[in-house]
């Protein structure tokens, strides 16, 4: 599906861009590197809750998971093609404008949302997965 793109950050300190290591001291992450961003914000999602249901015309949304394990559902509402994928600690997502999305909490999740547009609740329409929702 072209408007959902998932890239595993990569594990290592030695490279430009958006990556993560480990240190003694614990885990650095450079979710972001030389994007713009005028949306930030933190979320979590307890085991066997979800959020999201909905799609943007107009924003494209970047989620990182910072710890936990969810299911990922998506729908490209230009033609209705669905696909889902397992979504864990390192996982960056990548939602392009008209694609839906939901996210259900394997565990306890938590994720740090971007965007360069700003949240308008006028641009978030709801949709439903229906039975795809549940584990």
């Amino acid at each position: 599906m072209e408007k959902v793109q998932i890239e595993k950050l990569p594990y290592t300190k030695e490279r430009m861009g958006a990556k993560r290591w480990e240190e003694e001291r614990g885990e650095s992450v450079q979710i972001a590197y030389r994007e713009e961003i005028r949306h930030l914000a933190l979320f979590e999602i307890r085991k066997g809750f979800s959020r999201g249901n909905h799609y943007h015309e107009r924003k494209e949304e970047v989620f990182y998971v910072v710890s936990g394990e969810m299911r990922g559902l998506f729908m490209d509402m230009d033609n209705f093609e669905k696909e889902e994928f397992l979504l864990e600690r390192g996982d960056k997502i990548r939602i392009k404008p008209r694609c839906g999305h939901l996210f259900y909490g394997l565990e306890d999740t938590l994720v740090v949302e971007y965007s360069p547009q700003v949240y308008d609740v006028a641009d978030s329409y709801r949709i439903d997965f229906g039975k795809e929702v549940e584990e």
